[in-house]
């Protein structure tokens, strides 16, 4: 139910750019008004994925894992990874792809599919940091996380980043030294996010349990000696 809500909100932003593309006349430019949606419907699949992954779907295989856990942990989260970019980012990237056919020039098409591939490849790296659990294993405890208020700040947060990011790639697409520039930091920050994980993966150990933070509670007596006479 949780991925299904994230995923009708990236399929309602791309019904409203299909809309668009089916009532114009002929081509369209490249505006922020295409780059906003694509954005938001990657990180919105991400994100979903993401929220999912520690729910026990298939709790009933916890021991199994436990008992066959043969390969070192960074085999199982790269594993992990693989996942978050097959079914959040490629099927996202793939549809923006279909709906940017209407669009031209295509050279400004070509350069915003490859920044909207790299920033999947670094929110899907940023969002997995910590997370050192099989998907769908591991236990859960309720109300640890509040849903609506997780969803409600991302929302406004991404907006913000969204709208401040979208004239500024607008304005470096076609210019090929500026587009080089931007590609270059989004991929020294994916790189630099994906190595950081790979890194703390070596050294991470998996775990298959959410266990409640222990809240120990004291009377307050404090025992204070009396100073000989």
């Amino acid at each position: 139910m949780v991925l299904a809500f994230y995923f009708s909100v990236v399929f309602a932003v791309a019904i409203s750019l299909l809309r668009g593309e089916l009532s114009a006349h002929g081509p369209l430019p490249i505006t922020a008004k295409f780059i906003i949606p694509t954005i938001l419907m990657m990180t919105f699949s991400i994100l979903g994925l993401r929220n999912v992954f520690p729910l026990p779907i298939s709790l009933t295989a916890n021991w199994v894992l436990r008992a066959t856990q043969l390969c070192p942990p960074e085999k199982y989260i790269a594993a992990t990874r693989r996942t978050q970019l097959l079914f959040a980012v490629l099927p996202v990237w793939i549809v923006s792809a279909c709906l940017s056919l209407a669009y031209r020039p295509w050279i400004q098409v070509v350069e915003h599919l490859a920044v909207l591939g790299l920033l999947g490849f670094a929110f899907a790296e940023a969002t997995l940091i910590g997370f050192y659990k099989v998907p769908f294993t591991c236990s859960y405890l309720p109300g640890k996380s509040n849903f609506q208020l997780t969803f409600w700040a991302f929302v406004f947060v991404l907006l913000i980043l969204g709208v401040s990011f979208a004239p500024f790639e607008q304005s470096v697409l076609g210019y090929p030294l500026r587009y080089a520039a931007l590609l270059a930091a989004i991929g020294s920050a994916a790189t630099g996010l994906w190595a950081f994980n790979n890194l703390r993966a070596k050294s991470a150990v998996l775990y298959f349990e959410e266990i409640p933070e222990q809240v120990i509670t004291t009377l307050g007596l404090v025992y204070r000696s009396q100073p000989r006479s």
